[in-house]
This record gives C-alpha cells, sequence and structure tokens, in this order.
C-alpha cells in the first residue's frame, strides 16, 4: 500500500493558486508587522518564529503539488482505480476510500486516499486514474 502517494482528482488547479499563494504571504508577514508595529515586542518575535517557516511550508508545498500535477499531464499513464472500500473518517464527509491501481503498464497496487464524499466513491466503482511511470504512488482520479 502507498503511505506517501500524491492523489489528486482531476481537474485540480494547475494555475497560480493565488488564494493560497496569498495565504501563505499573510502568514510569512504577520509576525514581522506585528513586531514593528509593537515596538519589538515579544509576541512580534513569538508569532515571527512560528508563522515564517509555516508561510514559507505552504508556499513551497503549493509549488511542489503544482510541479507533480503537470508531470501527471505529460508523462502519465492512463489505469484503472477500482473502489474497494470507503468509509468515512471525520463528520465533515471526509471518507477514507481503498483503491486498487492497475493498467496496461502499471503494476497493480493498492493504495488509501482520504477526500470530500462522492457517490463515485462507492465499493465496485471505476474510476480513471493516471498514473507517473517513476513513482506509482502519485496518481490523479477523476470522479
Amino acid at each position: 500500500m502507498a503511505e506517501d502517494g500524491f492523489v489528486e482528482v482531476r481537474g485540480a488547479n494547475r494555475g497560480d493558486n493565488v488564494v493560497l499563494r496569498l495565504f501563505a504571504v499573510a502568514l510569512v508577514v504577520t509576525g514581522p508587522i506585528v513586531y514593528a508595529a509593537n515596538d519589538g515586542a515579544t509576541i512580534g518575535i513569538v508569532l515571527t518564529a512560528v508563522l515564517l517557516p509555516l508561510g514559507i511550508a505552504v508556499w513551497r508545498g503549493i509549488t511542489r503539488a503544482k510541479r507533480r500535477l503537470l508531470r501527471l499531464d505529460e508523462v502519465g499513464l492512463p489505469a484503472t482505480a477500482v473502489v474497494l472500500s470507503m468509509e468515512p473518517i471525520s463528520e465533515d464527509a471526509t471518507v477514507r476510500v481503498r483503491l486498487l491501481i492497475k493498467g496496461p503498464d502499471v503494476p497493480e497496487f493498492v493504495t488509501e486516499h482520504d477526500a470530500r464524499y462522492h457517490p463515485s466513491l462507492r465499493p465496485g466503482n471505476k474510476l480513471v486514474a493516471v498514473v507517473d511511470p517513476d513513482d506509482h504512488r502519485d496518481f490523479e482520479l477523476d470522479y
């Protein structure tokens, strides 16, 4: 079972993700702004120490996800994902789906994917998938 696989739903934003980028920038600048506005208060130092690395991590995560999605668009191999099981994992309609992924050029593997509930995610349903040829844990589902 893939543990660190990258799973994304078809149609995911391959653009600049402006809102998430602005959120990352807001995280980065909050600490220094509070520090400057309060004449070097300790809270500004603490906020900078906590939010600056968090903002950088969010920015890098967005960039990494976009890169992986664009790679799947470029070199992804067609496959089929069969829903083996689905179970709710939270009260906000998030479900954990166990999938069997296979294709002509893709070795068969089983993985888990956490997603918002969708009627297509019922056991027995087949979904269209695209798999990274170099890392079969990276795939994208179309449902």
